[in-house]
């Protein structure tokens, strides 16, 4: 029986697409624990293209991903690969839906957006349209655009993305929510 959350895989596919995804993924020990890097990812789509000769790998219809504690599920990811190494991942989705587990935390950090772009070597995720970031805690942050630096723990939406560099001609208002203080317990 298959699980309702999005984001449960399903059956492992072959050996051979482990292997090409780890070394397509590898270079991301992004998003996650740091002991994500070190477990096996797995893909489950409707279908795949690799073009070998532009660096290009995609997945296409209902594709969930997971390595470790990272979760995407979005309509299409395109791996992009320069050099034999990974260099960037862009999500299509209605929307995408990704999560992870940072170190020290009880709670996954969770976002949704239309399209998620995210840059290996910079650790740089970014949310674009209608973008949603829930970093723990009861808190939420809604904008058009959505920055988040995952090393650094560092969010920018709205006017501070279009300050940063990114143009974007959409409405740059931010929206975000802050949870109440949990209280202590006296006993402790």
């Amino acid at each position: 029986m298959k699980s309702n959350d999005p984001f449960t895989p399903g059956n492992q596919r072959p050996a051979a697409l482990a292997l090409l995804l780890a070394l397509l993924l590898c270079a991301g020990h992004a998003l996650a624990l740091s002991t994500d890097k070190d477990q096996p990812i797995e893909v489950e789509a409707d279908g795949m293209e690799i073009d070998e000769s532009k660096g290009v790998t995609i997945y296409y219809g209902n594709v969930e991903m997971q390595q470790g504690s990272i979760r995407l599920k979005a309509d299409k990811v395109t791996i992009y690969q320069n050099d034999d190494e990974s260099d960037r991942l862009e999500a299509e989705g209605n929307p995408v839906r990704f999560r992870q587990r940072p170190d020290g935390k009880q709670e996954d950090v969770r976002g949704t957006a239309r399209r998620v772009k995210y840059h290996i070597n910079s650790e740089l995720l970014y949310l674009i349209g209608n973008a949603k970031l829930f970093p723990g805690d009861g808190h939420k942050l809604e904008s058009e655009r959505i920055t988040y630096d995952r090393v650094r723990a560092v969010m920018k939406a709205g006017a501070a993305v279009a300050k940063s560099g990114k143009k974007t001609r959409t409405k740059t208002r931010v929206r975000t929510t802050i949870a109440p203080r949990k209280k202590k317990d006296a006993g402790k």
